[in-house]
């Protein structure tokens, strides 16, 4: 009887239009986390902070498992599997801010030390999870841009833009520590590829090209990027082009032809066979329902609009 395929799910978020921070406040955050859905890992479209103010459980990120407990707080970049899984039968107290931390840092920040795209790729490397003792001015930082999504005063939104430039430098920081004290080179290695899919997912891209980037051979990435991401890199690679694919569809985007080339694919045909592949639907059928997500049934990924509580 085959294995079967660890299952792994994409929660995505819309951020409004002029916004970089989608804030998920409130009591109905407070639940025990994981039930029904044992340790099954998921991931985001967008950047993730998540502020625990009390509880205690197990945070999995990637390959990694941490224990947190009050105070606590944790910054998952987009697309790094992980999970909250409370301890049995204890309730925790969780906020949540999804942040376009993309968006924000090339229209936001300019730096003459630093290139945009350098700053994003440090941002994206890597997520943690880390303690208000420990680390007191990203904790002030967070909790601010909290406190200012929840009160929404005159100028909010400039408020959050300084507090978000600051949060952004401080992990610019923390990279710079870790990168003296020796990083976890699989993991980083795993990150880049991701990374470098993001930014060259329109070109011609073949694995054996991304594992030479990383450093790797072939076969070695390959083993590496499915134990990371329980997918082999060409499901991912088509994943990332189908989704930016429904992105320029819901953008308005008229020519189907024309996206199919803007986001890697040579031909129609190709377009057609992977968008249905991974939404169960043409481009046509699926621009017309506007659907709010990507089922990826054949690779047991499934895709959901992000959770929201009452």
């Amino acid at each position: 009887m085959p294995k079967e395929k660890p299952r792994m799910e994409f929660r995505f978020y819309d951020i409004p239009k002029g916004d970089y921070v989608l804030p998920k406040l409130g009591k109905g955050w407070e639940q025990e986390y994981g039930i029904g859905y044992g340790r099954m890992l998921h991931f985001h479209n967008y950047l993730e902070i998540g502020y625990c103010y009390r509880g205690r459980g197990e945070l999995l990120i990637e390959d990694r498992t941490y224990v947190y407990g009050n105070n606590m707080f944790t910054v998952i970049p987009e697309n790094i599997p992980h999970t909250t899984i409370s301890a049995p039968g204890n309730i925790c107290k969780w906020e949540f801010l999804f942040i376009n931390i993309r968006d924000f840092i090339r229209t936001e920040m300019d730096s003459e030390e630093m290139s945009a795209d350098e700053i994003i790729r440090i941002i994206n490397k890597r997520g943690t999870l880390k303690t208000a003792v420990n680390h007191p001015a990203l904790n002030s930082l967070i909790l601010s841009i909290i406190d200012e999504c929840r009160r929404e005063q005159m100028f909010y939104r400039e408020s959050i833009k300084g507090y978000l430039r600051s949060f952004v430098i401080e992990v610019l920081r923390l990279d710079e520590e870790r990168e003296k004290a020796g990083g976890n080179r699989i993991s980083d290695f795993i990150r880049g590829a991701i990374e470098y899919v993001g930014t060259h997912y329109a070109e011609d891209l073949k694995v054996g090209d991304i594992a030479g980037k990383c450093g790797m051979s072939e076969s070695h990435f390959r083993r590496m990027f499915e134990s990371s991401m329980h997918m082999k890199p060409m499901d991912y690679i088509n994943m990332v082009r189908v989704d930016e694919a429904c992105r320029l569809i819901r953008r308005g985007e008229t020519s189907l032809e024309h996206i199919g080339i803007k986001v890697g694919y040579d031909t129609p045909s190709t377009f057609i066979r992977n968008f249905r592949k991974l939404t169960g639907m043409t481009p046509q059928q699926w621009r017309k329902v506007q659907a709010s997500g990507v089922v990826r049934s054949s690779y047991h990924i499934s895709a959901q609009k992000g959770w929201e509580v009452d």
